[in-house]
């Protein structure tokens, strides 16, 4: 079968990429990178003033993205995973 015709073989291909990326230098640097940034922005979120809407709004906002990069590779990763639980499904069957 090839990957590229078929959209299961084609997800769990592209989650295999996806954790050997994370387990790169590029992708653990990235991922610390987001993590600690996510952080950074709580701990200023703690002390600022919640007056300060553009100030919160910041925040929140950065807090946002950061968790959105490691949501998106968390979920190409369980997307292969559940491809590769499908593929297994139709193995299976008569």
């Amino acid at each position: 079968m090839n990957p590229d015709s078929n959209p299961v073989l084609k997800a769990i291909d592209f989650g295999m990429e996806v954790e050997a990326f994370l387990q790169s230098d590029i992708g653990r640097y990235l991922t610390k990178r987001a993590e600690a940034e996510v952080e950074a922005a709580v701990e200023v979120m703690k002390s600022v003033d919640p007056e300060d809407v553009k100030s919160v709004r910041g925040l929140q906002n950065t807090i946002k993205v950061a968790e959105s990069v490691l949501y998106w590779l968390a979920d190409a990763i369980q997307s292969g995973l559940n491809a590769q639980a499908e593929l297994y499904d139709q193995s299976k069957e008569p």
